[in-house]
């Protein structure tokens, strides 16, 4: 066989093989064609008695924004005080002979944050609201109590005076007020992100008043926690990929009354804002509950209270002294990055 013979390709083969180029061009095409391209949906609102925002990236993001704002709304209805058809103004308004039935969901969470009130020893309190009401926290105005004003509405703070019996039944004791806005924040976003995750996203943050709750697909994300101080800065930032950043703290929620600044944190063994050697806060946990009550416990605790309790119960968490230290659990250790002037020291 000669050189030029041995050149030549049959028609048959080159046609097959253009066919075959043609094929794989196609099923390129069609693969890309099928790729869903990601978008980026961000709700704002204010619900809750806060400013909200609902952010998620995704294939599926508008779907599931919009199915998480609606998760939330009807969340509101169902847990908050001020509204008269919600669960919990009904159960404000029962006793022992008119007991109400709530909701599975409504019926755990209550469970869970009263287990956590009783953990904190009463640092928690969601019974506390009468005594907000008295300071004039959610009015214009506000003045100091007297003493027999205190001493009445403290008779009636006390989340041992809200009893759970099975078949989901609950009571309130008689001038006893349920408030979970101090725990809602928490578990509503919990339950906004579940509802979120079941449709195909890679990215959610969720803001619900400075309340954190985010989820990134394998990826980390990087949260700025708030300076007590400046409102436009940072003390640190803490990386996580799944979970809730909650800080707590008498800067934001106030009265001022001759002068003085009282927190909107109380003291319900005294009737006062609570008074502590702390500045702020910061609570990251899985669970959004748990990771709300306990800001404003540890926060009541003070720093050396708060310690012994992180250290205890397994808490991860950031403790804001006034000198500019950071207390750091141990178990945020390559997590956290300090701003500077904030000084970092670990413990437990």
């Amino acid at each position: 066989m000669d050189r030029e013979t041995k050149s030549k390709r049959s028609p048959g083969k080159i046609f097959r093989l253009w066919v075959l180029f043609l094929s794989l061009c196609l099923i390129g095409s069609a693969f890309s064609a099928c790729k869903k391209k990601e978008t980026a949906k961000v709700i704002e609102l204010y619900a809750l008695d806060t400013y909200v925002s609902i952010q998620v990236d995704g294939v599926q993001s508008e779907e599931a924004a919009d199915a998480g704002l609606k998760r939330l709304l009807d969340l509101e209805q169902i847990l908050s005080c001020h509204i008269a058809s919600s669960e919990i103004a009904r159960l404000n308004t029962s006793d022992e002979e008119h007991p109400v039935v709530l909701s599975e969901k409504t019926y755990a969470f209550l469970e869970d944050v009263l287990e956590l009130s009783e953990k904190t020893g009463g640092r928690f309190d969601p019974t506390v609201a009468p005594l907000m009401e008295l300071w004039g926290f959610g009015e214009e105005t506000a003045a100091i109590p007297d003493a027999s004003e205190l001493e009445e509405v403290l008779r009636h703070v006390d989340y041992h005076g809200v009893h759970l019996s099975s078949g989901n039944l609950a009571y309130v004791d008689a001038g006893c007020k349920v408030d979970l806005g101090g725990a809602a924040k928490g578990y509503i976003a919990d339950q906004v992100m579940e509802e979120i995750r079941k449709y195909d996203v890679s990215k959610v943050i969720l803001d619900l008043g400075g309340n954190i709750r985010c989820w990134k697909n394998s990826k980390k994300l990087t949260v700025g926690i708030v300076s007590p101080l400046d409102p436009h800065s940072l003390i640190a930032t803490v990386e996580l990929t799944d979970g809730s950043v909650v800080t707590s703290g008498a800067y934001e929620r106030y009265k001022e009354i001759d002068g003085v600044r009282y927190g909107h944190i109380m003291d319900t063994k005294t009737g006062y804002p609570v008074e502590t050697d702390l500045l702020s806060v910061t609570v990251i946990d899985k669970d959004g509950t748990r990771a709300d009550v306990l800001a404003t416990a540890l926060f009541a605790m003070g720093k050396e209270e708060a310690e012994k309790f992180a250290g205890e119960y397994g808490v991860d968490c950031i403790l804001c002294g006034e000198d500019g230290t950071l207390w750091i659990s141990s178990g945020l250790k390559g997590k956290v990055e300090c701003e500077q002037g904030w000084k970092p020291e670990y413990f437990g």
